[in-house]
């Protein structure tokens, strides 16, 4: 097994797809030049454990990628009440075999490092699903983070959660909500994922509570779809922010901090009702319910934790690129520590359109990045694309004609 390449790319969302499609675009070859690596078990990223209340008319983050169009592949030709977690792997899965990506899945990448002696970097991964999955490493000139940050969702630390006796979940846990129907559920978190799981319980639940840490901050949006209720916030000043935070390695702020919530049709509904109004910041969670920090306390049968993610790049630990605030920092997607480290989709109120503009241009910078580094020394012989295919698992697009 050839045991060198240009480019691995981590991660077969929407950023990693678009940087594998414009690196292919620029005439790199996939298993020749660059390698996408992606711990999922299929196509479609995190949708595919989607809610399944989320729809495709309802979703602001679907997002079609670069060349979907010329496939045919367009969102808006679907029934808006189709489920995301079915339509977008469905979208993904032709859209990488139409562009012969070959994603090799399932590896999950375990660590980065370098190379003693050389400027290379190696990236362990594991390869196959459970106890069929074996390891394997290659090594690299440039390594894409683009894993998002979907798997790495985050719960703080609440006095009394031990003893609250109820269920407690994060929602990038959940699939559906139908096991809180008929309860009182407390929904603790400001951001997207809260509004989206408060509009799903409003039907299903006779009474439901939400803790903010501040007041929410619902925005005019700055432009409104014609499909359902999507809206796409624009704010300069919250980007300029996001990428200052980045450069210096800060601790990153949550989304709806920087950029709000937008006011969208239905949401504005529902806060007129009165339906959405936060209780405030919870002083601690007690047997059987929750006390807030105005000192009142309410009856609660589960708390749902739409607290936010953290980034997944723990594998990249062995390079130590985390400042003392916490984070890498990073300089228009590269890393300011290791050149040879680009990051997609990285940072706060990153918007998925954002997120998709970040991999054209990192995609185009790679080549020229790619000239300034030396090449790596082949360790084995090489080997035929096919050799990979087989091993991965993957199906190219004549296999399955």
């Amino acid at each position: 097994m050839r045991d060198e390449i240009d480019i691995v790319v981590i991660g077969a969302g929407a950023a990693g797809l678009t940087a594998a499609y414009t690196l292919k675009a620029l005439g790199l070859a996939p298993f020749e030049d660059f390698i996408v690596l992606d711990a999922e078990t299929a196509p479609g990223g995190s949708w595919q454990h989607g809610w399944d209340f989320a729809t495709i008319g309802r979703s602001a983050e679907v997002i079609e990628l670069p060349g979907m169009a010329e496939l045919g592949l367009e969102y808006r030709r679907l029934d808006p009440d189709t489920p995301t977690r079915e339509a977008v792997p469905m979208f993904r899965r032709r859209y990488e075999d139409a562009y012969e990506l070959f994603v090799m899945r399932p590896a999950k990448v375990e660590r980065v490092e370098s190379v003693p002696r050389e400027q290379a970097l190696r990236v362990h991964y594991r390869l196959g699903a459970d106890e069929l999955a074996h390891e394997r490493s290659i090594r690299a000139r440039i390594v894409v983070n683009a894993t998002g940050h979907w798997a790495s969702p985050f719960v703080p630390w609440v006095p009394g959660a031990r003893d609250f006796g109820g269920s407690q979940r994060h929602v990038a846990t959940l699939e559906s909500l139908d096991e809180f129907r008929g309860m009182r559920p407390l929904v603790v978190g400001g951001g997207r994922s809260a509004l989206a799981v408060l509009r799903r319980l409003e039907r299903i639940a006779p009474e439901t509570l939400w803790s903010t840490r501040r007041a929410p901050d619902f925005i005019e949006p700055a432009r409104m779809s014609l499909r359902a209720d999507r809206a796409v916030p624009a704010n300069e000043e919250a980007r300029a922010r996001a990428e200052e935070l980045l450069e210096r390695g800060a601790a990153f702020p949550s989304d709806v901090s920087l950029v709000g919530i937008p006011l969208t049709r239905g949401i504005h509904d529902l806060v007129r009702s009165g339906f959405l109004a936060s209780r405030g910041p919870i002083e601690r969670l007690i047997p059987g319910g929750v006390r807030f920090a105005d000192g009142s306390e309410e009856r609660i049968d589960a708390v749902l934790w739409a607290t936010g993610f953290r980034e997944t790049v723990r594998h990249l630990a062995p390079l130590h690129l985390r400042e003392a605030g916490g984070t890498a920092r990073v300089q228009e997607g590269w890393s300011r520590k290791d050149r040879r480290i680009a990051f997609v989709g990285y940072g706060p109120g990153r918007t998925p359109h954002e997120a998709l503009e970040d991999a054209v241009r990192l995609a185009e910078q790679l080549i020229e990045r790619l000239g300034e580094l030396p090449p790596v020394r082949a360790e084995q012989p090489s080997w035929e694309r096919s050799e990979w295919v087989r091993g991965a698992n993957v199906e190219s697009t004549s296999d399955r004609r």
